[in-house]
């Protein structure tokens, strides 16, 4: 646990009709952290770096691979479906789905497994993020941090490879965004799988990321530790 099982591979250019060109080079070895921040201004590229990891948006042409799994690749015609990548995705405002209970959310991408799997993994994810007995309320009874809580959990729940977190901090004030910073650290710490975290906010990325890359003007700068990063550039 804490290690990047598989190196993340990404070599891909995405263009944009009348507006940029991005060029990402991005190598991120087994070792080197757990947490991996995309750090950069808006408008730098580090949102469609993240969807090209997912699948959500295509590459003019490039690769993209975890470990020895291809999922993209422009010369051998390959482009998996973001279901297929095995990825766990937290959007800014978390998507929670209003009218389904915290228990129905979390477990809701793993419709088609069976029914004892099914709570034997709901029963998991609520203890692991301190949601125990809160499983039958809906996302307008509880607080922000439980929402995000929540919405880690239906991330992780069918155990993805990789997680990516798309700016997950950005609609919270500062005062709550210090816990709730500090709390999901922890968190994603505890659930062992690599994360790819989109932010522009230095003092996030400080408390969030093991590593840093920092994203500008659609392409990556440098990759290192949070101190050799933060302290140096």
């Amino acid at each position: 646990m804490g290690r990047m099982a598989d190196g993340l591979t990404v070599r891909i250019r995405k263009t944009f009709r009348g507006g940029p060109a991005f060029d990402f080079a991005l190598e991120l070895p087994p070792a080197g952290g757990l947490v991996t921040v995309l750090l950069g201004p808006s408008g730098a590229g580090k949102t469609t770096l993240l969807r090209c990891v997912a699948g959500l948006e295509r590459p003019d042409e490039g690769l993209v691979a975890l470990g020895d799994t291809t999922w993209f690749d422009s010369v051998r015609g390959v482009d998996l479906p973001p279901q297929d990548r095995r990825l766990g995705f937290l959007f800014q405002e978390y998507a929670l789905f209003p009218h389904l209970t915290l228990g129905a959310n979390v477990v809701y991408g793993l419709a088609g497994a069976p029914k004892e799997e099914r709570e034997k993994r709901l029963l998991s994810l609520l203890a692991l993020f301190g949601l125990n007995g809160l499983e039958a309320r809906y996302p307008a009874e509880i607080s922000g941090g439980q929402r995000q809580r929540v919405a880690l959990a239906r991330a992780l729940a069918s155990r993805p490879r990789l997680l990516l977190l798309d700016e997950p901090l950005s609609a919270l004030d500062e005062p709550l965004r210090v816990p709730i910073r500090e709390e999901l650290r922890r968190h994603l710490v505890s659930s062992g799988i690599p994360t790819l975290l989109v932010t522009h906010d230095r003092s996030d990325a400080r408390a969030l990321g093991d590593r840093i890359a920092t994203i500008v003007d659609g392409g990556v700068q440098r990759i290192g530790s949070v101190s050799d990063v933060l302290e140096t550039g």
